[in-house]
């Protein structure tokens, strides 16, 4: 299905109408001031620019955000910053090989918009899924910070991803030491929040990322 992004104050337009998402997140990702939204047609992203792009301030001017500074609050309860990832990890192990891998979904908008997975085997497999789920992890933390995100909201359904990374379980081989070493530095640059969910439970994105740890091992 089609989609229409209306962009106010991305990098290089200031209104605009974008119709695929790469394009979009090309055009708003650490764009300061940056607001967007997408709509199923054309007619409603042109109306969301016309009743709100004159109220947005411009990024390069404060009297503009001094005269307008009610508007914006209106604006900013209808749509998503892009600062912010959600990103749902997912582990699995294969008995037959040894391997371990994890599934990484990242979604915006109720959507998903990427999605990634690796298989690997070596002195981690006695952990088994839990291996792949770590990896998984670092691999979400990893992601958000490159593409320029301020926070992420990392979905998983082992409960050792937040225990280990905050430091309230031991930490009894290289690689929960590892990933909690790595939390740490990675926090000083991007705020994590740690959210469990049930595995199996019918969540459509965990879910998701379940599948795809299982198809990591015949790709």
């Amino acid at each position: 299905m089609a989609k229409y992004y209306a962009v106010i104050n991305g990098h290089s337009i200031k209104e605009g109408i974008l119709t695929s998402w790469d394009a979009c997140k090309k055009e708003v990702t650490g764009a300061k001031g940056v607001i967007y939204k997408s709509f199923p047609t054309q007619e409603e992203a042109r109306e969301f620019l016309r009743l709100h792009g004159k109220d947005v301030p411009s990024k390069e001017t404060k009297s503009n955000k001094e005269k307008n500074q009610e508007k914006p609050a209106e604006v900013s309860a209808e749509i998503s910053s892009i600062s912010e990832a959600t990103i749902y990890v997912d582990g699995s192990y294969e008995l037959s090989t040894g391997r371990y891998a994890y599934g990484m979904v990242v979604v915006e908008h109720g959507e998903e918009v990427a999605s990634f997975k690796e298989a690997r085997q070596g002195e981690y497999s006695a952990m088994r899924n839990v291996a792949g789920e770590v990896l998984g992890a670092m691999k979400a933390m990893t992601y958000a910070k490159e593409q320029g995100y301020q926070k992420l909201t990392l979905y998983f359904d082992y409960q050792g991803i937040e225990s280990w990374a905050l430091g309230t379980w031991k930490r009894n081989n290289t690689l929960t030491q590892g990933y909690h070493e790595f939390y740490q530095n990675m926090k000083k640059d991007i705020t994590i929040k740690f959210m469990k969910v049930k595995g199996h439970s019918g969540d459509r994105f965990n879910d998701r990322a379940d599948e795809l740890s299982k198809s990591a091992f015949h790709s």
